[in-house]
């Protein structure tokens, strides 16, 4: 998207026209939305710092891995794109000149030039590795071509990702109780007599519930809490609650859902 950026105002250029006109007047702006990656920013514009009321606002939003510069700033330029935004919309557009800031306009050409980004690549390959997730397929759910990114894409990329990465494998059952057995040797099937049934659960018998559970499809903690919670009939808030007992029960009953499925 081919633009000229000098056509656009600045923030500072809106603000320095807004001080001249309003002295006691007052910006005041707050984070409406954050998290992990994305951030969305609130301004309202005061007139007079006493009024009850704002004169105007505006909200702006920036992901972080949106570009190289948002990965230091995109708290800040979701800031800043706020203010400008809500100056325009009261009475600090320019006549002459478009109405979104030069900010705005930054984002805009950001999110739309290519990346010849390697190494983001990468580091993406990498992390769908490590989730045990096919790159190719995240990029084709993401609707993206890693070969041709822009920064429109990182959004999407990350978002798949996440969205895949939640989404419950579905192992092969074959084999899913010896792999266990391999991972937890020492997490041996208690016998129906077990020593001090009323102790608290071991760190194996932990560990081999929390494989076992995953290889049932169920990666949500949460889940997890209340699928054992229902096999023992008794609410918990964590594995850690377990006594050995009910361990080797849920341990047990695991076991039969694989065989019988």
């Amino acid at each position: 998207m081919k633009f000229n950026l000098d056509n656009y105002e600045t923030v500072e250029a809106r603000l320095a026209k807004f001080w001249e006109d309003c002295p006691n007047g007052q910006v005041f702006t707050s984070i409406y939305h954050y998290d992990d990656n994305r951030v969305v920013f609130k301004a309202e514009v005061y007139k007079d710092i006493a009024d009850p009321r704002p004169v105007a606002t505006g909200f702006a939003e920036e992901v972080r891995d949106a570009s190289p510069v948002n990965r230091t700033s995109h708290v800040e330029n979701a800031e800043t794109s706020a203010i400008g935004r809500a100056l325009a919309n009261w009475r600090y557009a320019s006549k002459t000149q478009p109405r979104p800031s030069r900010q705005e306009m930054e984002k805009v050409q950001r999110m739309s030039e290519p990346r010849n980004d390697a190494d983001t690549v990468t580091k993406f390959r990498e992390a769908c590795a490590k989730a045990n997730l096919d790159a190719q397929e995240v990029a084709r759910q993401a609707d993206v071509d890693l070969n041709n990114l822009t920064d429109t894409s990182m959004p999407k990329l990350r978002d798949a990702f996440k969205r895949m990465q939640a989404k419950p494998a579905q192992p092969a059952q074959d084999g899913i109780l010896e792999n266990v057995q391999r991972v937890f040797p020492n997490a041996t099937e208690q016998p129906p007599q077990i020593k001090e049934p009323d102790a608290k659960a071991s760190n194996p018998q932990i560990g081999k519930l929390r494989a076992m559970l995953m290889a049932n499809g169920i990666g949500d903690r949460s889940k997890q809490i209340e699928t054992i919670a229902e096999i023992i009939n008794r609410p918990i808030s964590k594995l850690d609650m377990l006594t050995k007992g009910e361990a080797n029960t849920a341990i047990q009953t695991l076991e039969a859902r694989v065989k019988r499925d």
